[in-house]
């Protein structure tokens, strides 16, 4: 019996045609629809991510956030990375309850950084995903995993 291929992480040109493909989603209106969701018509964190990993050409079937983590371990096509690993482009980030596409935005400055207003005092926000946030939120774009969660996330990658 041939012992089955062993699979790789996909490449970092891999990682950055899925946040080409992120980036093509922006402005969609978050809309709770799972695996309905449509480029511009609207998507939430689980439909978003899984129709963006196919535009790429990384198949994976559709997931509810929370059921992701337990899919990604059965499903052999995602491995976890360990806390020290570094993020790479397209990785999954995953909580309990949301999915977001890692990005280091380096590629691309016009949505590296997001202008913010707290208490009066302006700051600038350093981006490091898309996501969709939550109903009634702003549109698919791009975010910071420290300011939109505070516990860090699961960091997934796609295996070929």
């Amino acid at each position: 019996m041939a012992e089955a291929a062993k699979k790789k992480d996909i490449s970092a040109d891999g990682g950055r045609l899925i946040v080409t493909e992120a980036a093509t989603w922006k402005g969609t209106p978050y809309l709770l629809n799972g695996a309905l969701a449509a480029k511009g018509a609207g998507g939430d964190c689980s439909g978003t991510t899984q129709k963006i990993y196919s535009g790429a050409q990384y198949p994976f079937e559709y997931q509810m956030a929370g059921s992701f983590p337990a899919y990604a371990a059965t499903s052999g096509l995602f491995r976890e990375l360990a806390a020290g690993d570094a993020k790479q482009e397209g990785d999954i980030l995953s909580w309990p309850s949301h999915m977001a596409i890692y990005a280091s935005f380096a590629l691309d400055s016009l949505n590296a950084t997001t202008p913010r207003e707290t208490n009066g005092k302006k700051w600038t926000q350093y981006n490091d995903m898309w996501t969709a946030t939550k109903p009634g939120g702003p549109a698919y774009g791009p975010g910071k995993i420290s300011f939109f969660k505070t516990e860090p996330p699961r960091v997934f990658r796609y295996q070929k």
